[in-house]
């Protein structure tokens, strides 16, 4: 699979994974996404994302979770946990960051990163 069709499959999913979010009555926002024009831009990595990781890719994006109108930034959260196991289950190369210290990341691993 190449990189675009990685990234268009990556965009559908996490359609697809925003809606089930609101039909569990909890809401979300996009956070950080693809990042790697600015920081290319700007001749230097500037960037809390690793460099040539997910979001340097168009592959990976931190959401913005909130559950009866509460930012939810515990990753142990249930519905984190929820929105975990429901995005893993949505593609094969679908990676949540709660595996790894980073809940509100999801993503799609590319040559071995996620």
């Amino acid at each position: 699979m190449t990189l675009r069709q990685k990234r268009c499959e990556f965009t559908l999913c996490k359609a697809k994974l925003i809606i089930w979010i609101f039909a569990q009555g909890w809401e979300v926002a996009s956070g950080e996404g693809y990042v790697a024009l600015t920081a290319r831009f700007k001749h230097a990595w500037q960037s809390p994302h690793k460099e040539r990781g997910a979001h340097d890719t168009g592959l990976g994006e931190d959401l913005l979770l909130y559950v009866d109108g509460k930012y939810i930034v515990e990753g142990t959260h249930p519905a984190w946990l929820a929105i975990g196991t429901m995005w893993e289950s949505m593609h094969e190369l679908a990676r949540w960051g709660g595996r790894f210290g980073d809940a509100n990341h999801i993503s799609f691993e590319h040559e071995g990163r996620k």
